[in-house]
Protein backbone atom coordinates (compact mmCIF):
# COMPACT_ATOMS: atom_id res chain seq x y z
CA UNK A 1 0.00 0.00 0.00
CA UNK A 2 1.52 3.28 -1.23
CA UNK A 3 1.04 6.36 1.24
CA UNK A 4 0.94 9.94 0.22
CA UNK A 5 2.11 12.43 2.98
CA UNK A 6 1.76 16.01 2.57
CA UNK A 7 3.71 18.15 4.84
CA UNK A 8 2.81 22.27 5.26
CA UNK A 9 5.27 24.58 5.33
CA UNK A 10 4.67 28.03 5.88
CA UNK A 11 5.12 30.83 3.92
CA UNK A 12 8.54 32.73 4.19
CA UNK A 13 8.11 36.51 4.66
CA UNK A 14 9.25 38.05 2.01
CA UNK A 15 12.77 40.19 2.00
CA UNK A 16 13.53 43.86 0.52
CA UNK A 17 15.17 41.92 -1.42
CA UNK A 18 11.95 40.35 -2.92
CA UNK A 19 10.58 43.43 -2.96
CA UNK A 20 12.94 44.95 -5.47
CA UNK A 21 13.06 42.37 -7.36
CA UNK A 22 9.34 41.89 -7.71
CA UNK A 23 8.10 45.33 -7.88
CA UNK A 24 9.47 46.68 -11.24
CA UNK A 25 7.96 43.46 -12.60
CA UNK A 26 4.60 44.15 -11.65
CA UNK A 27 4.71 47.69 -12.26
CA UNK A 28 5.56 46.48 -16.00
CA UNK A 29 2.93 44.13 -16.20
CA UNK A 30 0.50 46.86 -14.90
CA UNK A 31 1.50 49.41 -17.87
CA UNK A 32 1.22 46.68 -20.18
CA UNK A 33 -2.11 45.66 -19.39
CA UNK A 34 -3.94 49.26 -19.33
CA UNK A 35 -1.87 49.62 -22.82
CA UNK A 36 -4.36 46.59 -24.16
CA UNK A 37 -7.26 48.09 -22.59
CA UNK A 38 -9.76 50.08 -24.41
CA UNK A 39 -9.83 53.73 -24.44
CA UNK A 40 -13.21 53.69 -23.10
CA UNK A 41 -12.43 51.36 -20.52
CA UNK A 42 -9.27 52.93 -19.62
CA UNK A 43 -10.59 56.66 -20.04
CA UNK A 44 -11.86 58.61 -21.98
CA UNK A 45 -9.23 61.11 -22.58
CA UNK A 46 -8.36 62.14 -26.29
CA UNK A 47 -5.10 63.77 -27.84
CA UNK A 48 -5.80 66.93 -29.83
CA UNK A 49 -3.83 66.87 -32.82
CA UNK A 50 -2.78 69.76 -35.50
CA UNK A 51 -3.66 69.07 -38.73
CA UNK A 52 -1.52 71.25 -41.19
CA UNK A 53 -2.85 72.85 -44.82
CA UNK A 54 -0.50 74.20 -47.39
CA UNK A 55 -1.98 74.33 -50.84
CA UNK A 56 1.16 73.79 -52.35
CA UNK A 57 0.81 70.24 -51.59
CA UNK A 58 3.79 69.97 -48.94
CA UNK A 59 1.27 70.01 -45.95
CA UNK A 60 -1.14 67.13 -44.96
CA UNK A 61 -4.20 69.00 -46.27
CA UNK A 62 -4.50 71.20 -49.65
CA UNK A 63 -7.65 72.34 -48.93
CA UNK A 64 -8.81 74.24 -45.66
CA UNK A 65 -12.27 72.34 -46.35
CA UNK A 66 -10.70 68.96 -46.28
CA UNK A 67 -8.61 69.62 -42.76
CA UNK A 68 -11.63 70.66 -40.73
CA UNK A 69 -13.77 67.98 -42.06
CA UNK A 70 -10.99 65.73 -40.76
CA UNK A 71 -10.85 67.66 -37.71
CA UNK A 72 -12.53 66.45 -34.26
CA UNK A 73 -13.32 68.57 -31.41
CA UNK A 74 -10.78 70.02 -29.80
CA UNK A 75 -8.35 69.77 -32.54
CA UNK A 76 -6.15 72.53 -34.42
CA UNK A 77 -6.16 73.46 -38.14
CA UNK A 78 -3.23 75.60 -39.24
CA UNK A 79 -3.10 76.98 -42.89
CA UNK A 80 0.43 77.57 -43.93
CA UNK A 81 0.86 81.23 -46.34
CA UNK A 82 -1.35 81.56 -49.58
CA UNK A 83 -4.40 82.72 -50.85
CA UNK A 84 -7.35 79.77 -51.12
CA UNK A 85 -10.25 80.43 -52.90
CA UNK A 86 -12.88 78.36 -51.29
CA UNK A 87 -15.89 78.36 -48.95
CA UNK A 88 -15.08 76.81 -44.70
CA UNK A 89 -17.64 75.46 -43.17
CA UNK A 90 -16.89 74.46 -39.24
CA UNK A 91 -18.74 72.20 -37.55
CA UNK A 92 -16.94 71.25 -34.31
CA UNK A 93 -15.44 72.98 -31.66
CA UNK A 94 -12.09 73.30 -33.62
CA UNK A 95 -9.46 76.31 -33.71
CA UNK A 96 -8.56 77.48 -37.56
CA UNK A 97 -5.28 79.56 -37.38
CA UNK A 98 -3.49 81.21 -39.77
CA UNK A 99 -0.11 82.22 -37.88
CA UNK A 100 1.33 83.88 -41.10
CA UNK A 101 -1.72 85.64 -42.62
CA UNK A 102 -3.47 83.08 -44.93
CA UNK A 103 -5.73 84.67 -47.24
CA UNK A 104 -9.56 83.28 -48.03
CA UNK A 105 -10.50 84.64 -51.78
CA UNK A 106 -14.18 84.81 -52.61
CA UNK A 107 -14.11 86.63 -55.90
CA UNK A 108 -15.25 82.99 -57.75
CA UNK A 109 -17.99 82.63 -55.69
CA UNK A 110 -21.43 83.86 -56.09
CA UNK A 111 -22.86 84.85 -53.02
CA UNK A 112 -20.05 83.44 -51.17
CA UNK A 113 -19.04 83.13 -47.50
CA UNK A 114 -15.53 82.77 -46.07
CA UNK A 115 -16.26 81.14 -43.00
CA UNK A 116 -19.44 79.77 -41.85
CA UNK A 117 -19.33 78.38 -38.20
CA UNK A 118 -22.31 76.13 -37.60
CA UNK A 119 -25.04 75.21 -34.46
CA UNK A 120 -23.19 74.88 -30.99
CA UNK A 121 -19.63 74.75 -32.27
CA UNK A 122 -17.22 76.89 -29.83
CA UNK A 123 -14.96 76.99 -32.85
CA UNK A 124 -12.21 79.63 -33.45
CA UNK A 125 -11.05 81.59 -36.02
CA UNK A 126 -7.99 83.31 -36.18
CA UNK A 127 -5.24 85.20 -38.14
CA UNK A 128 -7.16 85.50 -41.22
CA UNK A 129 -7.58 87.94 -44.15
CA UNK A 130 -11.45 87.22 -46.06
CA UNK A 131 -12.03 89.07 -49.12
CA UNK A 132 -14.54 89.46 -51.84
CA UNK A 133 -17.46 87.06 -49.82
CA UNK A 134 -20.82 88.47 -49.58
CA UNK A 135 -20.72 87.29 -45.95
CA UNK A 136 -16.93 87.55 -44.87
CA UNK A 137 -18.23 85.19 -41.86
CA UNK A 138 -21.56 83.90 -41.26
CA UNK A 139 -22.71 82.48 -37.88
CA UNK A 140 -26.19 82.84 -38.15
CA UNK A 141 -28.59 80.97 -35.42
CA UNK A 142 -26.11 79.64 -33.55
CA UNK A 143 -25.55 78.49 -30.12
CA UNK A 144 -21.99 78.12 -29.92
CA UNK A 145 -19.63 80.73 -27.90
CA UNK A 146 -17.03 81.11 -30.93
CA UNK A 147 -14.60 83.46 -31.56
CA UNK A 148 -13.41 86.01 -34.33
CA UNK A 149 -9.94 87.28 -33.68
CA UNK A 150 -6.82 88.87 -35.43
CA UNK A 151 -8.65 88.64 -39.04
CA UNK A 152 -9.38 91.21 -41.60
CA UNK A 153 -12.06 91.27 -43.60
CA UNK A 154 -12.55 93.73 -46.80
CA UNK A 155 -14.57 94.22 -50.10
CA UNK A 156 -17.57 92.17 -48.30
CA UNK A 157 -21.22 92.62 -48.74
CA UNK A 158 -21.03 92.58 -44.29
CA UNK A 159 -18.17 91.65 -42.45
CA UNK A 160 -19.48 88.85 -39.84
CA UNK A 161 -23.51 87.96 -40.31
CA UNK A 162 -24.66 86.81 -36.87
CA UNK A 163 -28.13 87.45 -36.73
CA UNK A 164 -30.40 85.49 -34.05
CA UNK A 165 -27.61 84.10 -32.41
CA UNK A 166 -27.55 82.44 -28.40
CA UNK A 167 -24.26 82.09 -27.27
CA UNK A 168 -21.51 84.31 -25.84
CA UNK A 169 -19.07 84.89 -28.96
CA UNK A 170 -16.46 87.61 -29.15
CA UNK A 171 -15.12 89.28 -32.02
CA UNK A 172 -11.19 90.85 -31.00
CA UNK A 173 -8.40 92.17 -32.60
CA UNK A 174 -10.13 92.42 -35.89
CA UNK A 175 -10.65 94.46 -38.84
CA UNK A 176 -13.54 95.13 -41.62
CA UNK A 177 -13.50 97.58 -44.28
CA UNK A 178 -15.04 98.51 -47.57
CA UNK A 179 -18.38 96.88 -46.58
CA UNK A 180 -21.99 97.31 -48.69
CA UNK A 181 -23.49 96.65 -45.75
CA UNK A 182 -23.28 96.84 -41.90
CA UNK A 183 -19.70 95.62 -40.09
CA UNK A 184 -21.21 93.52 -37.96
CA UNK A 185 -25.03 92.47 -38.22
CA UNK A 186 -26.44 91.00 -35.42
CA UNK A 187 -29.44 91.75 -34.73
CA UNK A 188 -31.86 89.27 -32.71
CA UNK A 189 -29.26 88.11 -30.58
CA UNK A 190 -29.97 86.81 -26.98
CA UNK A 191 -26.76 86.30 -25.66
CA UNK A 192 -23.70 88.08 -23.73
CA UNK A 193 -21.30 89.29 -26.91
CA UNK A 194 -18.21 91.15 -26.78
CA UNK A 195 -16.89 93.24 -29.69
CA UNK A 196 -13.21 94.78 -28.67
CA UNK A 197 -10.72 95.85 -29.90
CA UNK A 198 -11.52 96.34 -33.41
CA UNK A 199 -12.24 98.81 -36.75
CA UNK A 200 -14.64 99.20 -39.18
CA UNK A 201 -13.33 101.90 -41.85
CA UNK A 202 -15.67 102.69 -44.81
CA UNK A 203 -18.56 100.26 -44.04
CA UNK A 204 -21.93 100.91 -46.13
CA UNK A 205 -24.32 100.85 -43.18
CA UNK A 206 -23.92 100.61 -39.03
CA UNK A 207 -20.46 99.77 -37.72
CA UNK A 208 -22.53 97.17 -35.44
CA UNK A 209 -25.99 96.82 -36.29
CA UNK A 210 -27.60 95.07 -32.87
CA UNK A 211 -31.11 95.87 -33.73
CA UNK A 212 -33.83 94.04 -31.52
CA UNK A 213 -31.21 91.93 -29.61
CA UNK A 214 -31.92 91.29 -25.67
CA UNK A 215 -28.59 89.86 -24.15
CA UNK A 216 -25.88 91.89 -22.17
CA UNK A 217 -23.30 92.77 -24.89
CA UNK A 218 -20.14 94.88 -24.74
CA UNK A 219 -18.46 96.93 -27.18
CA UNK A 220 -14.88 98.16 -26.01
CA UNK A 221 -11.98 99.76 -27.99
CA UNK A 222 -13.89 100.27 -31.43
CA UNK A 223 -13.15 102.39 -33.69
CA UNK A 224 -16.07 103.15 -37.02
CA UNK A 225 -14.71 105.62 -39.71
CA UNK A 226 -17.15 106.27 -42.49
CA UNK A 227 -19.96 104.22 -41.91
CA UNK A 228 -22.86 105.03 -43.96
CA UNK A 229 -25.03 105.03 -41.09
CA UNK A 230 -24.50 104.92 -37.14
CA UNK A 231 -21.23 103.57 -35.24
CA UNK A 232 -23.56 101.36 -33.10
CA UNK A 233 -27.38 100.90 -33.97
CA UNK A 234 -29.25 98.99 -30.41
CA UNK A 235 -32.72 100.19 -31.36
CA UNK A 236 -35.71 97.45 -29.85
CA UNK A 237 -33.53 96.07 -27.63
CA UNK A 238 -33.59 95.11 -23.95
CA UNK A 239 -29.99 94.10 -22.26
CA UNK A 240 -28.27 95.97 -20.27
CA UNK A 241 -25.22 97.25 -22.28
CA UNK A 242 -21.62 98.88 -22.14
CA UNK A 243 -19.86 101.04 -24.47
CA UNK A 244 -16.49 102.17 -23.49
CA UNK A 245 -13.50 103.40 -24.83
CA UNK A 246 -15.18 103.68 -28.17
CA UNK A 247 -15.01 106.67 -31.29
CA UNK A 248 -16.86 107.02 -33.95
CA UNK A 249 -15.95 109.54 -37.40
CA UNK A 250 -17.72 110.96 -39.90
CA UNK A 251 -21.14 109.06 -39.34
CA UNK A 252 -24.51 109.55 -39.07
CA UNK A 253 -24.74 108.75 -35.25
CA UNK A 254 -22.10 107.66 -32.73
CA UNK A 255 -25.01 105.57 -30.43
CA UNK A 256 -28.20 105.07 -31.65
CA UNK A 257 -31.34 103.35 -29.12
CA UNK A 258 -34.81 103.96 -30.17
CA UNK A 259 -37.28 102.24 -28.63
CA UNK A 260 -34.81 100.61 -26.07
CA UNK A 261 -35.46 99.09 -22.31
CA UNK A 262 -32.48 98.50 -20.42
CA UNK A 263 -29.66 100.07 -19.05
CA UNK A 264 -26.81 102.04 -20.77
CA UNK A 265 -23.27 103.10 -19.77
CA UNK A 266 -21.31 105.21 -21.81
CA UNK A 267 -17.87 105.53 -21.05
CA UNK A 268 -15.05 106.99 -23.16
CA UNK A 269 -17.25 107.71 -26.26
CA UNK A 270 -15.66 109.67 -29.15
CA UNK A 271 -18.16 111.21 -31.59
CA UNK A 272 -16.42 113.48 -34.19
CA UNK A 273 -17.32 115.13 -37.34
CA UNK A 274 -20.67 113.54 -37.24
CA UNK A 275 -24.26 114.44 -37.43
CA UNK A 276 -25.61 113.46 -34.06
CA UNK A 277 -23.47 111.85 -31.11
CA UNK A 278 -26.19 109.85 -29.13
CA UNK A 279 -29.67 109.07 -30.21
CA UNK A 280 -32.84 107.80 -27.95
CA UNK A 281 -36.11 108.27 -27.94
CA UNK A 282 -39.12 105.74 -26.43
CA UNK A 283 -36.48 103.92 -24.10
CA UNK A 284 -36.99 103.27 -20.59
CA UNK A 285 -33.55 102.39 -19.18
CA UNK A 286 -31.54 104.50 -17.02
CA UNK A 287 -28.22 106.21 -19.11
CA UNK A 288 -24.79 106.91 -18.18
CA UNK A 289 -22.90 108.78 -19.95
CA UNK A 290 -19.03 109.98 -18.65
CA UNK A 291 -15.97 110.38 -19.89
CA UNK A 292 -16.76 111.54 -23.10
CA UNK A 293 -16.09 114.16 -26.28
CA UNK A 294 -19.10 114.32 -28.48
CA UNK A 295 -18.42 116.99 -31.56
CA UNK A 296 -21.18 117.22 -33.57
CA UNK A 297 -22.86 119.06 -36.50
CA UNK A 298 -26.27 119.22 -35.27
CA UNK A 299 -27.28 117.60 -31.90
CA UNK A 300 -24.76 116.17 -29.36
CA UNK A 301 -27.34 114.31 -27.24
CA UNK A 302 -30.47 114.04 -28.30
CA UNK A 303 -33.57 112.33 -26.16
CA UNK A 304 -36.89 111.99 -26.42
CA UNK A 305 -40.35 110.80 -24.97
CA UNK A 306 -37.99 108.79 -22.39
CA UNK A 307 -38.52 107.16 -18.89
CA UNK A 308 -35.06 106.26 -17.27
CA UNK A 309 -33.02 108.48 -14.70
CA UNK A 310 -30.02 110.03 -17.15
CA UNK A 311 -26.40 110.92 -15.97
CA UNK A 312 -24.17 112.91 -17.88
CA UNK A 313 -20.99 113.39 -16.67
CA UNK A 314 -17.10 114.67 -17.14
CA UNK A 315 -18.22 115.09 -20.74
CA UNK A 316 -17.78 117.95 -23.58
CA UNK A 317 -20.36 118.61 -25.85
CA UNK A 318 -19.41 120.83 -28.72
CA UNK A 319 -22.15 120.87 -31.45
CA UNK A 320 -23.13 123.37 -33.59
CA UNK A 321 -27.66 123.54 -33.07
CA UNK A 322 -27.75 121.96 -29.81
CA UNK A 323 -25.83 120.88 -26.98
CA UNK A 324 -28.79 118.62 -25.25
CA UNK A 325 -32.12 117.93 -26.71
CA UNK A 326 -34.53 116.26 -24.07
CA UNK A 327 -37.79 117.54 -24.45
CA UNK A 328 -40.70 115.31 -23.37
CA UNK A 329 -38.42 113.75 -21.02
CA UNK A 330 -39.83 111.59 -17.87
CA UNK A 331 -36.95 111.10 -15.39
CA UNK A 332 -34.44 112.81 -13.50
CA UNK A 333 -31.35 114.66 -15.01
CA UNK A 334 -28.03 115.07 -13.43
CA UNK A 335 -25.24 117.11 -15.50
CA UNK A 336 -21.97 117.73 -13.42
CA UNK A 337 -18.70 118.68 -14.24
CA UNK A 338 -19.21 119.11 -18.33
CA UNK A 339 -18.85 121.53 -20.96
CA UNK A 340 -21.77 122.43 -23.71
CA UNK A 341 -20.61 124.66 -26.32
CA UNK A 342 -22.85 125.54 -29.23
CA UNK A 343 -22.06 127.62 -32.11
CA UNK A 344 -25.03 128.46 -34.34
CA UNK A 345 -25.51 132.08 -34.83
CA UNK A 346 -29.70 131.26 -34.51
CA UNK A 347 -32.01 128.91 -33.08
CA UNK A 348 -28.89 127.42 -30.65
CA UNK A 349 -29.85 126.08 -27.84
CA UNK A 350 -26.88 124.73 -25.16
CA UNK A 351 -29.81 122.77 -23.10
CA UNK A 352 -33.14 122.13 -23.99
CA UNK A 353 -35.74 120.40 -22.06
CA UNK A 354 -39.20 121.62 -22.71
CA UNK A 355 -42.13 119.55 -21.42
CA UNK A 356 -39.28 117.17 -19.24
CA UNK A 357 -41.22 116.55 -15.99
CA UNK A 358 -38.63 115.20 -13.97
CA UNK A 359 -35.81 116.91 -11.84
CA UNK A 360 -33.09 118.84 -13.27
CA UNK A 361 -29.27 119.20 -11.56
CA UNK A 362 -26.42 120.84 -13.32
CA UNK A 363 -23.34 121.10 -11.43
CA UNK A 364 -20.39 122.35 -12.18
CA UNK A 365 -20.99 122.85 -15.77
CA UNK A 366 -20.19 125.35 -18.27
CA UNK A 367 -22.75 126.28 -20.87
CA UNK A 368 -21.67 128.80 -23.97
CA UNK A 369 -24.39 129.20 -26.20
CA UNK A 370 -27.29 131.99 -27.37
CA UNK A 371 -29.79 130.58 -25.43
CA UNK A 372 -30.59 127.77 -22.96
CA UNK A 373 -34.06 126.25 -21.87
CA UNK A 374 -34.18 123.79 -18.84
CA UNK A 375 -38.04 122.65 -17.30
CA UNK A 376 -38.03 123.53 -13.68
Amino acid sequence: MNTTVYIYSPPTPPTMDDARTTLPALLLSLVLTLAVVPAGVAGTQTAQDTLTVDKDGSAEYQSIQAAVNAADSGDTVEVRPGTYREEVRINESITLVAPDRAILGGSRFVNGTGVTVAGAADANVTGFTVRNYRFGVAANETSGDWTVTDTTVIAADVGVYAPNTAGNWTIEDAAVASTTYSGVFVRGTSGDWTIRDTRFVNVGGDGVDVRKSSGDWTVATVVVDRSGADGVDASGTTGDWTVRNTEVRRSNTGVKAIDSGGNWTVTDLTVHRSDTGLVTAFSGGAWTLEDSTLETRDIGVFTARTTGAWTIQNTTIESQQQGIHAVNTNASWTVSESTISVTAEQNAIGVDARSASGDWSLTDVTIESPGIEVAE
